[in-house]
């Protein structure tokens, strides 16, 4: 099963894809966010390509702890960048045939400039950030095993 990570973002959407035994995450593309149907489509195509078979999207959570059913709180659904993506996530569900999870991203990106510096020095993170979302979902899931 091919699992897609996305790290969605007003300006740029990073993509990741899992390997074949889901066990690592890899930094796939990143994707300009000057259009809604393009960034759709491009979504679509790649899935198609890769036989996704699933999407995991991270949501931007504060860092609070709280005792919820969720791991957000009900003061991130008020922030305007939680409603983007629960937004985004709402459009892969109903236009696209798969299966679509949420993962937490707190500090994903915070890492990924740490780990894109250290590695390539230069360049755009948000591939990065998306690797980080869903590695940290391939863990859990195998965890579970």
């Amino acid at each position: 099963m091919t699992i897609l990570g996305i790290d969605y973002g007003a300006k740029k959407v990073g993509l990741a894809i899992s390997d074949e035994k889901k066990q690592m995450a890899l930094p796939l593309k990143i994707l300009l966010n000057t259009d809604n149907n393009q960034i759709f489509d491009q979504i679509k195509e790649i899935c198609e390509k890769n036989s996704v078979e699933k999407i995991v999207v991270g949501v931007p959570v504060s860092m609070g702890n709280g005792k919820t059913k969720t791991f957000w709180r009900q003061v991130d659904l008020q922030n305007q960048q939680m409603k983007e993506v629960l937004n985004f996530v709402n459009w892969l569900k109903k236009y696209l045939d798969l299966s679509v999870e949420l993962e937490d991203e707190r500090l994903s990106t915070k890492l990924a400039t740490g780990l894109r510096r250290d590695l390539v020095k230069k360049g755009p993170d948000d591939a990065v950030a998306a690797m980080l979302i869903l590695q940290s979902y391939l863990d859990r899931l195998n965890s579970q095993f």
